[in-house]
């Protein structure tokens, strides 16, 4: 498998919360800001084809489901559920959006097996991929536009001016964590690889790449049972 377990800082214990939640803000706003999350609906409404509601897989990290929230009809349930104490025992769409890298190996594993074992449907989508011009994008574009447009972000923070401009640590966490974060990604042929190790009869997997609209990928894992 390709995928790695990479560090990122926001994740260690010792790096204060504040400054992750700085972090986890700016990522939303800037997704939602450009519209990056526009491309996972047709995937999230062919799952909901299976399915009357959906499960968010709950992942503390930026830019989850709160960038797809306001894109889907407001009539459909959400049920939000812990992914550090995951059980697929609810019914409906299991939906991780830009979270499923967080997981090792071991625990997307589980996570994808208890769906497929329960006959429930699932969509994986991350907006990240691994290529040259997503390294370019998380390592010079995405840190300059924190620079650039730190005031401007919602909720706005005397916080994220002080640690942007004076202390700027969160240019730096931004940049380091979104490099580390392509190393953490599954690409379609690392999801596959999770997928036919699931001996699970009557279910069907799919995963691939789709055009993002703006010159680059997005990844996707959608699963449903058949039969």
């Amino acid at each position: 498998m390709k995928r790695k377990q990479a560090p990122q800082i926001t994740n260690a214990i010792w790096f204060p919360n504040f400054l992750t939640r700085c972090v986890h803000e700016f990522m939303s706003w800037f997704v939602n800001k450009v519209n990056a999350a526009k491309p996972f609906i047709p995937l999230i409404e062919e799952g909901l084809q299976h399915a009357e509601r959906i499960i968010v897989i709950n992942k503390k990290c930026g830019a989850g489901f709160e960038t797809v929230d306001r894109l889907l009809d407001e009539k459909i349930k959400r049920v939000f559920v812990d992914a550090d104490n995951f059980t697929a025992s609810e019914e409906g769409l299991y939906l991780s959006v830009n979270s499923f890298h967080q997981f090792s190996v071991d625990e997307a594993k589980d996570i994808l097996k208890q769906i497929a074992e329960n006959k429930q449907p699932v969509v994986v989508v991350e907006g990240n991929n691994d290529s040259l011009w997503q390294v370019f994008g998380m390592t010079v574009i995405v840190p300059l536009t924190v620079l650039l447009t730190a005031p401007f972000v919602k909720p706005f923070r005397f916080v994220r001016i002080i640690f942007t401009y004076i202390l700027p640590i969160l240019p730096f966490v931004t940049f380091f964590d979104g490099f580390m974060a392509l190393f953490k990604l599954y690409a379609p042929k690392d999801l596959d690889e999770l997928t036919t190790s699931i001996k699970t009869g009557g279910y069907s997997w799919r995963t691939g790449k789709l055009d993002n609209g703006r010159g680059g990928k997005v990844i996707y894992l959608i699963g449903y049972p058949v039969g």
